[in-house]
């Protein structure tokens, strides 16, 4: 057996002391980090291409940026330890960036307030974006401070890669979206409210005139508050609108003067729900005038198209807070007006043959690839009745076997029950049956002098938008408050 000198013995003790300190320090490293970072934290691992096939591969909290060939272009900082990868265009400028969720030291990242003059010694979590340059090149582009909640997992938005979900511990969901010079936290929930029938008999515009120089602001005055308060404000709009003075009338052919679309504007509103059994009151004249202020005020006009509409559309799509909402407006009837041989799309009808019924099927499936949430509004049921009619059962288990969400009835002048239906694919639907009247002069009894306005809550989940509440509130629907 060969001698080990003295200075070989030596250089054996110092090679131990170098391999023990490194794993010793790699070890208080991991115990450091094992301590600090929370336990639920899963890192991911995976492999993102770019447009042009390079790749950032995530794995052991650490991305690697490499070209087709697996060289090397680029790093995450070794004290970055990175929970997830995305890439998309997040600012909309048509070029990718790299989206980093990942955890480091300190609360801020290159900058921080001018009042700040140190930084923590502990994790916490950010979001880091990165310009994806030609040549390999990528540079720090927006670094977030911490971001202020724990977050368990991000994705991008199906329908808007430039929008981020994250969902917190406790299960609640944020969106941020790239604003001016960095992610802004936008909010994450729509409130949706809708009122019933509308309807401008001759005493209130007789009134109007008499005592308001031909406004009709004061209708929806006591409403405007909470119209404003609301991201969707609905109005089933029942009577028609018309731009000349002989055209005015009320009961049994309406027509409401430009100065109620007027009032309906500066109340607010975001929907005009039109398809309703007095929509050819005025032939297809009113649906022209009506189609027409409501496109020039930027008010969503559902159920009756313009005479110069050259296809049938469905529905419309109106967005907020990131959520697509698709609407569609139907009615049972137009008072035995029909001008469908040479207006075929100027009214939406409810469905009554097996062909249109699987047509409306169609129609709604088709929104569902488009929106996120769908709400159909529908004219049905019996005058002044409080029950549920045949009709109305039939038409709302059809709707069932479609993606929509909630209905929004009228027409009944009485309140009617609000309920959730199962549906065909194991959800459910939200059904107001009848919100009664909104403004009306009907005089008939309390009933048709009282209605309902529907308030719900649509919200981001980290599984898709989905209702999060919903409830009804009791109105006055008599002019003269």
């Amino acid at each position: 057996m060969p001698k080990i000198t003295t200075s070989k013995w030596l250089l054996l003790l110092i090679a131990a002391a170098i391999y023990i300190t490194t794993n010793l320090t790699t070890v208080k490293a991991a115990a450091s980090e094992n301590e600090e970072i929370p336990g639920w934290v899963s890192f991911q691992e995976k492999e993102l291409k770019t447009s042009d096939k390079k790749v950032f591969e995530l794995s052991d909290k650490h991305v690697i940026y490499k070209d087709g060939k697996g060289k090397t272009l680029w790093e995450s900082k070794e004290d970055y330890l990175v929970q997830d990868e995305f890439i998309t265009d997040i600012d909309r400028n048509g070029d990718e960036e790299l989206i980093l969720l990942l955890w480091k030291k300190g609360r801020y990242g290159k900058d921080k307030p001018f009042w700040v003059k140190g930084d923590e010694d502990s994790f916490s979590q950010h979001i880091g974006i990165y310009d994806i340059g030609s040549e390999g090149k990528v540079s720090a582009k927006w670094f977030a401070s911490d971001i202020g909640r724990q977050v368990t997992r991000m994705k991008l938005m199906e329908k808007d890669n430039a929008i981020l979900l994250t969902e917190d511990i406790d299960e609640n969901c944020a969106l941020w979206m790239w604003e001016s010079f960095g992610l802004k936290n936008i909010n994450n929930e729509v409130k949706f409210i809708a009122f019933g029938d509308n309807i401008i008999h001759e005493e209130i515009y007789q009134y109007a005139a008499r005592k308001e120089k031909g406004s009709y602001d004061f209708l929806y005055k006591p409403f405007k508050k909470e119209i404003e308060e609301a991201d969707i404000a609905a109005i089933a709009a029942e009577t028609i609108l018309v731009d000349k003075n002989s055209a005015v009338s009320g009961y049994p052919s309406f027509g409401s003067p430009l100065a109620v679309g007027e009032a309906i504007k500066n109340a607010g509103f975001d929907i005009a729900v039109c398809a309703n059994n007095h929509a050819l009151d005025k032939g297809i004249y009113g649906i022209d005038v009506t189609t027409d202020f409501y496109k020039e005020n930027k008010i969503t006009c559902v159920g009756i198209q313009n005479s110069s509409d050259k296809e049938y559309k469905p529905y419309e799509i109106i967005s907020r807070n990131g959520i697509r909402f698709a609407l569609f407006s139907y009615t049972y009837g137009t008072n035995d007006i029909d001008v469908t041989d040479k207006y075929p799309f100027a009214v939406h009808y409810l469905p009554r043959t097996d062909a249109e019924k699987k047509k409306v099927i169609g129609d709604i499936d088709k929104a569902g690839k488009e929106a996120d949430f769908i709400v159909v509004f529908v004219h049905w049921g019996d005058e002044y009745s409080k029950d549920i009619s045949k009709e109305q059962k039939e038409m709302a288990e059809l709707f069932s076997k479609t993606e929509a969400d909630v209905i929004i009835g009228t027409h009944p002048h009485v309140v009617q029950k609000t309920e959730l239906i199962d549906k065909e694919d194991g959800g459910k639907l939200l059904v107001y049956y009848s919100l009664g009247n909104f403004r009306a002069d009907q005089g008939k009894d309390k009933a048709t002098k009282t209605g309902e306005e529907a308030i719900f809550y649509v919200a981001h989940t980290y599984d898709g938008v989905r209702l999060k509440k919903w409830e009804t509130k009791e109105l006055n629907s008599y002019w003269k408050e």
